[in-house]
């Protein structure tokens, strides 16, 4: 059991998809926990996974067994991993393009345990696929990104971004080939997370990103700073705002100088 953390540069920003996506995946647990006390299970056949299902023409499970969650742990690591790599990642790639590395991810997954687990005849729901998605494309785009799991909520352990998307990787494959894999969906997960990082490859040799990771900013929503000589602070706001709809790989060189300036100078003053 593992909670993870990064020195995030733009802490206290959650982006408008990233809060979307979790404020759904949490509002259908709610809805699925109701219609389990009522031992009512029909949303779960209707909206998971299942080679049943697809055969009968349910495509839309591909899409929909993502918002379903089989227990609260199951829903919290989840979340707990959109909530901290997602943000970077929407401004890093822009809204549309998290949109599509978030669903291909899980799309993608779901296909990888079909056909892995055929022809195993359960359900599969969770977010996982999409989740491991994400942090394969953080490993693709930010490798050297210092990353910190809370191994049973309270052993720290730091690694590189590469690493822990390589160790988790493994761990997945080895889960998968195990006789007695527990119910858990591993085939979706490195399905997922492989998806993530071919994704997050291709955007990296189009879009070259570097973000100015020592630049701490609270802005809107997020609490205040006191302003340091050389913040223009309703510059940078605009800058962090054009990062969050269309992805740092749109900032003109003006503005990534804007932005490791004030980097910088907030370093300094420290």
């Amino acid at each position: 059991m593992t909670q993870w953390a990064y020195d995030n540069p733009f802490a206290g920003r959650m982006t408008r998809w990233v809060r979307i996506l979790l404020y759904t995946c949490i509002a259908m647990f709610v809805v699925q926990a109701m219609a389990h006390t009522m031992g009512l299970y029909q949303l779960d056949q209707a909206l998971g996974l299942s080679l049943t299902g697809v055969r009968t023409g349910k495509i839309w499970q591909f899409v929909t067994y993502m918002f379903l969650h089989g227990s609260v742990l199951h829903l919290v690591l989840n979340m707990i991993g959109l909530y901290f790599i997602g943000p970077e990642l929407e401004r890093s790639l822009g809204s549309a393009r998290f949109l599509t590395l978030y669903f291909i991810s899980g799309l993608l997954g779901g296909v990888g345990w079909l056909i892995l687990m055929y022809p195993f005849q359960g359900i599969c729901i969770g977010a996982s696929g999409a989740i491991f998605g994400l942090l394969g494309a953080f490993a693709a785009l930010f490798p050297h990104r210092q990353i910190t799991l809370l191994v049973f909520f309270v052993l720290p352990v730091t690694m590189k971004a590469w690493v822990l998307a390589l160790v988790l990787g493994l761990m997945q494959l080895l889960m998968m080939i195990s006789p007695d894999h527990g119910g858990i969906a591993y085939a979706a997960h490195l399905a997922g997370g492989l998806a993530g990082y071919i994704y997050g490859m291709t955007q990296n040799r189009r879009f070259p990103l570097r973000m100015p990771v020592k630049f701490v900013w609270k802005g809107k929503g997020g609490g205040s700073t006191t302003p340091r000589p050389g913040d223009d602070r309703a510059e940078i706001d605009r800058i962090l705002d054009k990062i969050a709809e269309q992805g740092i790989h749109t900032l003109t060189p003006k503005e990534r100088n804007i932005l490791e300036n004030a980097s910088r100078n907030r370093g300094r003053n420290r």
